[in-house]
């Protein structure tokens, strides 16, 4: 009996990993053929990835690092910048199947691997490559091997989730919760543990690895910090953002998400009882009180649904690693796959025919739409000797990308602190008196130009009812 079942979750494993690797093959091809631009942030992270360094404006250095081993390899082309977007999502993918499998079921493990497959935030994802594709990587690795710890204390455990740990925090803020969450964790319900030398290791470890970052800061005033801090000062009370928050969340996670939330509520009463599982419980405390405190968080300022991803996948993990799939359970987790599938198709097909969707539909892809033919434009009239130069990092970053020799272009700062990477790299003071180029949005004469000629005007179609206005000027620069 045990043999067949032993020879059950064999096969299992293989069907998984043939499904991962012909499904990850499909989605290679649907990427290499893709006709959708980069957005202005993935140009943002390629221009950072041509200037290596232990760290950025507005995040840490793991994106671009990555960027640049693929642009390397493949040139530097839309589909090198993406590639590992497609390869991250489908280890994370996995990783969090595996991961259900060995600590709880292989049935709910299954389950997991389909909705993973189809949400539309892991499926939009799977395309477009930003800091979180790496993040949630090393998320679900940190986790992993967290859990190892947790049922195993051994100095290879402590130090491969150090080393996980210390590469999120190489790749966005948000590991620091991590590091935060399971501290306390250790503190309040493991102290033997938390007092451990393996413990110590393993943050040590996670730290050391962090450090170059943390000194690129210090050498830079904390900038990435008080980018960071930016976005939790503005606050305003509004139940508007709450709803949105809420609602945005429940499209890019399915309906599912309000089911572990309900599923997080019903636990807590268990959560101090100590005949539940402890990898259960770590689950629950690393994603719960996170995801209550950025829900009430949301009524006073504006969350974008991305940043609870990671969140969000461990809620997913320990929905799955809670549930015992009754006949009733099943019938709503097929119903949730079926909206899961009909809206990732939709993705996918967005992606290559946006004309064909509603307005509002193609906004979505507002932030990809006209840089090319802009950049193609500025190509008439650019000429190496005489300095690009732009007003903001959208136009700046993919004009550094589509024009064809890819110019160093100089963004002008208006205020006296440094808001994107340009203001860090190029001062562009430094060319008052000289010569420039410059693009800018609207038609209006720059005011910084002096003996100025507007040299075009454009009016780029980005959806059926929107467009962008942008102007060329050559003049010499007065700031």
């Amino acid at each position: 009996m045990k043999k067949t079942h032993s020879d059950a979750k064999k096969r299992l494993i293989t069907i998984v990993i043939l499904f991962l690797f012909f499904s990850f093959l499909a989605k290679f091809l649907y990427l290499y053929f893709l006709p959708l631009p980069l957005s202005y942030d993935e140009a943002y992270y390629w221009d950072w990835s041509r200037f290596l360094d232990f760290g950025y404006y507005s995040k840490p250095p793991m994106v671009a690092w990555i960027i640049r081993i693929f642009t390397e390899i493949f040139g530097n082309t839309e589909f090198a910048v993406r590639l590992p977007a497609l390869i991250c999502v489908t280890l994370t993918i996995f990783l969090s199947f595996f991961l259900i499998w060995k600590y709880f079921n292989e049935v709910n493990a299954t389950w997991l691997l389909l909705i993973f497959f189809f949400i539309p935030i892991l499926t939009v994802y799977s395309f477009i490559m930003t800091i979180d594709p790496p993040l949630i990587l090393f998320w679900i690795l940190s986790l992993f091997f967290f859990l190892n710890y947790l049922k195993t204390l051994c100095y290879k455990n402590a130090i491969f989730t150090g080393i996980f740990i210390g590469l999120g925090l190489l790749t966005k803020q948000t590991m620091f919760a991590f590091v935060f969450l399971s501290g306390i964790y250790l503190l309040i319900f493991n102290r033997n543990l938390f007092f451990k030398k393996e413990t110590f290791f393993l943050f040590l470890t996670a730290i050391l690895i962090y450090f170059p970052n943390l000194y690129w800061n210090y050498t830079h005033q904390f900038v990435l910090f008080k980018h960071t801090e930016e976005h939790f000062t503005r606050k305003t009370l509004s139940v508007y953002s709450f709803l949105k928050f809420l609602g945005d969340s429940i499209g890019v996670y399915t309906p599912l998400f309000l089911f572990f939330l309900y599923s997080g509520i019903a636990y807590t009463r268990k959560f101090f009882k100590n005949h539940y599982p402890e990898d259960l419980r770590f689950l629950y405390f690393l994603f719960f009180p996170s995801i209550l405190g950025l829900l009430f968080l949301s009524f006073f300022i504006k969350l974008n649904a991305n940043w609870v991803l990671p969140f969000v996948l461990t809620g997913f993990l320990f929905l799955f690693g809670y549930l015992s799939l009754s006949s009733g359970w099943r019938v709503f987790l097929f119903g949730n796959l079926v909206i899961a599938i009909i809206l990732s198709v939709m993705v996918y097909l967005l992606g290559y025919f946006p004309q064909k969707f509603p307005e509002p539909l193609q906004v979505l892809l507002e932030n990809f739409r006209g840089w090319k033919v802009l950049a193609e434009r500025v190509e008439k009239y650019y000429n190496q000797n005489v300095p690009l130069v732009t007003e903001n990092r959208a136009i700046a970053a993919t004009l550094a990308f589509y024009v064809k020799s890819h110019p160093k272009v100089y963004v002008i700062q208006f205020k006296k602190y440094p808001e994107n990477q340009y203001h860090l790299w190029r001062n562009a003071d430094s060319l008052t008196g000289k010569r420039v180029l410059v693009v800018k949005k609207g038609f209006n004469k720059p005011y910084y130009l002096e003996n100025s000629e507007k040299v075009d005007e454009i009016k780029i179609k980005v959806t059926s009812k929107r467009y962008r206005h942008f102007s060329i000027w050559e003049g010499i620069l007065s700031l």
